[in-house]
């Protein structure tokens, strides 16, 4: 199989953020002093919705803006430190009262007016809050837990445990035929949707045994050789995509209706036609995707 590679310059959306998660400091007396600090940042969001500036990139005020204002729970999140500047995120129940000229968008839709860097620090904000809203209570005794260290974790009183944001492993990856590749519209998406297959990674399963496994269960096809490209952080909830590509044993499918709804093997001239607009094969994958630079080094390749 011929080297899949992308250039050094490249940055994956929703990665590449020089932010110092500064796990080690954030004791509550040292999270006084950054949120009070002259230049500090925060991040605001609002039902999930991020706020951008107008001419676009994200929208950040200072942390005191927030004083008696309403936040859901857990209050400020510290996200890190960015070149010594604090930076939070917050999310407001009613912006209105702030007093500030916020446009609330949603991550999808506000991606195309952010560089990639922008998108981690909002993807990361939007991940911890969305785990926050769905981990109140504490899974070993029901208990409601309360955030600690600036939002990174949640603490239960009652019974004493400790509970920490998860990400979700998932493959995705691209099946290729010699000058083709495979690609299955999902359940519900549009007329011409199609993508790379993908699939979460279970318990006791390597890498690349689920995307074996995965290939398999949806398309009914053996592949070999699966290798590592790049993988992506994906805020939907919270998602670690892995990008991979693997060699198919036969063009022969068995699609399975109930993981998907088709899947149809393109050439590498129809995808690059599909990328220079000079073809509607399918629809062209949003560039915040992985699957979007996955399809994209395999035609540069």
């Amino acid at each position: 199989m011929e080297s899949h590679t992308r250039s050094k310059s490249f940055i994956m959306p929703f990665s590449g953020d020089e932010l110092d998660h500064a796990e080690t400091i954030r004791t509550t007396e040292q999270l006084e002093v950054f949120i009070k600090q002259n230049d500090a940042k925060c991040l605001c969001l609002n039902n999930g919705s991020i706020a951008i500036e107008s001419t676009g990139g994200l929208k950040l005020i200072h942390p005191s803006t927030l004083i008696g204002k309403k936040i859901n729970d857990p209050g400020p999140v510290f996200l890190g430190l960015k070149k010594n500047i604090p930076i939070f995120s917050a999310s407001i129940v009613e912006p209105n009262t702030l007093n500030q000229d916020l446009v609330f968008e949603d991550l999808r839709k506000a991606s195309k007016f952010l560089s990639p860097q922008e998108m981690s620090l909002a993807g990361r904000a939007k991940s911890l809050m969305e785990w926050h809203i769905n981990h109140r209570f504490c899974p070993k005794c029901g208990q409601i837990t309360q955030p600690s260290s600036g939002g990174i974790k949640r603490e239960c009183n009652s019974c004493s445990s400790e509970h920490f944001p998860r990400v979700n492993p998932v493959v995705i990856m691209l099946i290729i035929s010699k000058n083709k590749v495979l690609l299955g519209r999902g359940k519900g998406w549009p007329e011409g949707a199609m993508s790379a297959l993908a699939g979460f990674i279970s318990p006791g399963e390597t890498i690349e045994e689920t995307v074996k496994r995965e290939t398999f269960e949806e398309v009914g096809i053996k592949i070999e050789n699966p290798k590592y490209i790049f993988s992506q952080p994906w805020p939907w909830p919270s998602q670690l995509m892995i990008g991979m590509v693997c060699e198919a044993q036969s063009e022969d499918l068995n699609i399975n209706t109930a993981e998907i709804e088709e899947a149809r093997w393109f050439t590498k001239d129809q995808v690059k036609a599909v990328y220079n607009k000079s073809g509607d094969h399918f629809l062209r994958l949003p560039k915040f995707t992985i699957a979007h630079h996955l399809l994209k080094n395999w035609i540069e390749g």
